[in-house]
């Protein structure tokens, strides 16, 4: 039985106050058996009660525990029924409007996914059957003000949007390219950028740069458009005396996603490459050995190591797989790093901030790690030869080479308080040890030389050590290295230890 017979057949056997009840149960986006019942009770009390139960058995699909949705196209047909009986039209959807608005707002205080189950936007459903272009203005102002948020916010409103996407009166006044607009950029939020430039080259070859609605503009992104924004910051190079001998100015291109509070996180673009991984002979242990070339695929890296502040804004998120202290850390402050972190820890905010944001965090590799540390050089540091007390916290109280003793200074630093490497990235020497997703192997005979994590083959390696990098400010210049390599238990949330997240998919690509 098509779709388009449905609600003849329906009446048909049940009779027109089933019917009438029908036409309601379209107005939300999904239904439960209790809306069904609160929908009858405030509109429809003569109903008989096994109508709710007929709607959700025959009209209607599961598409979660106790949660229904009809078709799009019997939606909109009954929707068109109800606006156009004389004893509901225009004010009937105006009513119900008002009605989902309270619901959601009463669901919202028992259930975190009430705006995403029935729809955060129920007054769209009545505007589009009684001013369509009001509708599609609203939703293009919806979607203006996501795009200035998180991806995950894009991805919430293009699911929303896709509820209308067979909604005629909306289709009739230019829907169309704004659901095209809004299905770009989920896919890029979630980083399938081939499938967003798609629909993106879809949209300029009919609207040129972009969509105009009124007074309302949105812009189309052009052909590898990324949305990134650039930084200028000045790289130096030292000697062994630890003298500056070169100062450059360069630039990196990053993202800025938004955590809350006012609290943000930097993802720095690392081009791919290739790079000599470990030590040459003379400069470091045996676990360096033997140094070896890796092809790095490009990716995206914290500008800092992970803060107290960004810490606690996505501790607050919901729980992924395990529990998280909002302020774990010995030394206390909002911009400091983030420390007595464990790698299960780490892993644990990675989870977290993707399913937050729409993107793909993680932890890095060991080679991304080095690879992004050393930024082209091949020096023991990306300084140089050496490190000073006045580029990165360490014990400086120790030297490297020839360089003068500094301060030790006994905590961690403020991120970004020295200068950078040139990929833009802060504090890769010093400050706190930083969490790497591979397992540890005492040299590097047989070590992948794509960039990938190097895990153990085990059926159970939940509790095998894994790598940590960079030095902290309790260790000697010599731990600091670019090759160093530590390693603790993942369940290890020593004072030393913080992170930096890395971001792949999402704008990555070769530069």
């Amino acid at each position: 039985m098509s779709n388009h017979s449905l609600p003849k057949y329906f009446r048909q056997r049940f009779g027109k106050p089933h019917l009438d009840l029908a036409c309601h149960a379209a107005f939300p986006l999904a239904l439960t058996p209790e809306l069904l019942y609160l929908l009858r009770e405030n509109f429809l009390p003569n109903t008989p009660y096994i109508a709710v139960a007929d709607i959700l058995l025959i009209l209607c699909d599961p598409v979660g525990y106790q949660l229904y949705e009809l078709d799009p196209k019997l939606r909109h047909e009954l929707l068109n029924d109800l606006i156009k009986d004389s004893r509901f039209g225009e004010t009937r959807l105006k009513q119900l409007s008002d009605f989902m608005v309270a619901y959601i707002k009463q669901e919202l205080q028992t259930n975190d996914y009430a705006a995403e189950d029935f729809g955060a936007a129920p007054h769209w459903t009545a505007l589009a059957y009684t001013n369509s272009q009001a509708a599609v203005k609203d939703i293009a102002q919806a979607l203006k003000n996501a795009l200035e948020k998180t991806p995950a916010d894009w991805v919430k409103l293009s699911y929303l949007m896709e509820s209308y996407a067979d909604t005629d009166p909306l289709i009739k006044v230019g829907f169309e390219p704004l659901l095209t607009l809004s299905r770009g950029w989920e896919a890029k939020a979630r980083g399938d950028e081939e499938t967003a430039e798609a629909e993106f080259r879809q949209l300029r070859q009919q609207y040129g740069d972009s969509l105009k609605f009124e007074d309302l503009e949105l812009k189309i992104p052009s052909e590898g458009d990324d949305s990134l924004s650039t930084f200028s910051f000045e790289v130096v190079t030292v000697n062994r005396r630890g003298e500056i001998t070169k100062t450059e100015t360069k630039q990196a291109q990053y993202f800025t996603e938004n955590l809350g509070d006012r609290v943000t996180l930097d993802m720095v673009a690392i081009p791919g490459g290739k790079f000599m991984m470990g030590s040459p002979q003379g400069e470091g242990d045996k676990d360096e050995y033997p140094q070896h070339q890796v092809t790095v695929s490009p990716f995206f890296m914290g500008k800092y190591q992970v803060t107290q502040a960004q810490w606690r804004a996505v501790a607050k998120l919901p729980q992924v797989e395990r529990e998280l202290q909002l302020e774990p850390s010995r030394f206390k402050g909002d911009d400091l790093p983030v420390e007595k972190i464990s790698w299960y820890d780490a892993e644990e905010f990675c989870k977290r901030l993707s399913k937050y944001t729409g993107r793909q965090y993680r932890l890095p590799t060991e080679a991304e790690w080095e690879y992004a540390c050393r930024a082209g050089t091949k020096t023991p540091f990306h300084f140089g030869e050496t490190i000073t007390g006045e580029l990165a916290n360490y014990d400086a109280s120790n030297t490297f080479a020839d360089e003068p003793k500094k301060e030790y200074r006994e905590k961690t630093t403020v991120v970004g308080s020295f200068k950078p490497n040139a990929f833009g990235l802060y504090d890769m020497h010093g400050n706190v040890w930083e969490w790497c997703q591979d397992h540890w192997h005492d040299d590097y005979q047989g070590a992948p030389k794509d960039g990938s994590a190097w895990l153990i083959d085990a059926d159970d390696n939940d509790n095998q050590i894994r790598v940590l990098r960079g030095g902290s400010w309790f260790l000697n210049p010599e731990d600091c290295r670019s090759a160093n390599r530590s390693r603790f238990y993942p369940v290890n949330d020593d004072n030393l230890n913080g992170f930096r997240v890395v971001c792949v998919g999402a704008a990555a690509r070769t530069m």
